[in-house]
């Protein structure tokens, strides 16, 4: 099982225009290669009992951070599954995240493998793609954390749940 993995939105969320420490400024990189660690401990939780998994950066932060500064921002238990990212399409296309996937999928002989996203953009995905849909400002939460654990249950979404979360989650 492959889990393709968006960090912003996901393992760090947005800022909310609604609270009182929206301003705040970050001034330092090492403010921003950081995972707010809610949304962390709630995603390790779960990928700790699947270590048969397997997890791909699929995130914009593959074009700015090393690989290996964002693996070890994992404990070290989840950083082993950290197997790599996946490759950048230079010129934007319609669903530029599920191709950069698909990509990944052909080139490491993995088109068989159960898959599944989690990310905060469902524009990213056609509409039949497996996708856990975070709410922005809320990252990953209980409710994106129970469909992640059906998925590495099943190897499949619920057909009823094609995406799991809308920005009103």
């Amino acid at each position: 099982m492959v889990v393709f993995l968006d960090i912003d939105g996901v393992l760090v969320k947005e800022d909310d225009p609604d609270d009182e420490i929206y301003m705040k400024t970050i001034e330092l990189e090492e403010d921003l290669l950081r995972f707010h660690q809610d949304c962390l401990n709630e995603f390790e939780s779960i990928m700790r009992q699947y270590q048969h998994s397997k997890i791909v950066i699929s995130s914009s932060w593959r074009e700015n951070f090393a690989f290996e500064s964002i693996k070890a921002l994992f404990s070290d238990e989840v950083a082993k599954l950290v197997v790599g990212v996946t490759p950048i399409i230079e010129h934007p296309i319609k669903y530029h995240r599920h191709k950069e996937i698909t990509h990944y999928l052909k080139k490491n002989n993995l088109l068989d493998e159960p898959w599944v996203a989690i990310d905060d953009i469902p524009l990213h995905f056609p509409a039949d793609a497996p996708v856990i849909i975070t709410n922005p400002y809320k990252g990953f939460d209980k409710n994106a954390s129970k469909k992640l654990e059906y998925f590495l249950n099943a190897g499949k979404l619920p057909k009823e749940d094609r995406y799991y979360g809308t920005k009103n989650d």
